[in-house]
C-alpha cells in the first residue's frame, strides 16, 4: 500500500524542523563558563575578590531617558561599575577620576558605568554631571535600588570590576584613586 502525499508532507516537515533545530544547536556557542575567582592576596588593600564571581547581566537600572539598561547591554566590554550619590563627598572626589578614565578609554573598550542611587530624577543626575563637566560619564540611575539589594550595599561609593562576559570579579567599598599604579595594574590584571 503506497504512502499518501498527505501523510508524507507532515512527516517530511517534522523531520526538516528537527534537522534545523539540531543544526542551530550545533552552530550556537555555549555560554562561557564563569571565570575563576581572583586570588585575594593579589589585590590592593581595600579590594575584595568576588568569590565566586557574580553574574551581573540581569540587574536593571535606567539611563537619563528612563530606558532600562542592564550590564548585559555592555556585553563584550569590560565594565567598571560605580555606585554613587550626589550628596556623597567621597563619591564626588572619585567621579572626576572615573570621568577621565572613561574619556581616555578607546571607543568600544572599557565602559565606566556610574550609577546614581539617591534620586529618581534623571534630570538631577544629568545636570549634576554636566555642571561639573564630567561629560564622558553617561547619566545612569537606580531608582529601585536594584544594586543595593543585589550587592548588599551598606555605604557608597562602591565599585565593581566586571569582565567582558558580565561577571563581577572585584569589589571595593571606598573611593579609589583610579590612576594609581596599583589601580592600573588591577584593571589590567582583571578586566582590561
Amino acid at each position: 500500500m503506497p504512502l499518501r502525499p498527505r501523510i508524507l508532507l507532515p512527516v517530511f516537515a517534522g523531520l526538516l524542523v528537527i534537522a534545523a533545530g539540531g543544526f542551530w544547536y550545533w552552530q550556537s556557542d555555549p555560554p562561557p563558563p564563569p571565570p575563576d575567582a581572583i586570588a585575594a592576596d593579589t589585590l590592593p588593600q581595600g579590594f575584595k575578590a568576588m568569590v565566586p564571581p557574580l553574574k551581573m547581566s540581569d540587574i536593571a537600572f535606567e539611563d537619563a531617558d528612563g530606558k532600562t539598561v542592564r550590564i548585559s547591554d555592555f556585553a563584550g566590554r569590560p565594565v567598571l561599575l560605580n555606585i554613587w550619590a550626589t550628596w556623597c563627598a567621597p563619591c564626588i572626589v572619585e567621579l572626576p577620576r572615573l570621568n577621565k578614565l572613561q574619556a581616555d578609554a578607546a571607543p568600544g573598550t572599557l565602559a565606566v558605568v556610574a550609577v546614581a542611587v539617591d534620586t529618581p530624577d534623571p534630570m538631577k543626575v544629568r545636570n549634576f554631571l554636566a555642571n561639573r563637566r564630567w561629560d564622558a560619564l553617561h547619566p545612569y540611575l537606580d531608582p529601585k535600588n536594584a544594586f543595593a539589594k543585589a550587592l548588599d550595599i551598606k555605604s557608597i561609593p562602591v565599585s565593581l570590576l566586571i569582565d567582558r562576559n558580565g561577571y563581577a570579579l572585584v569589589r571595593v567599598d571606598a573611593p579609589v584613586e583610579w590612576f594609581s599604579d596599583a589601580a592600573i595594574q588591577l584593571l589590567k590584571q582583571t578586566i582590561l
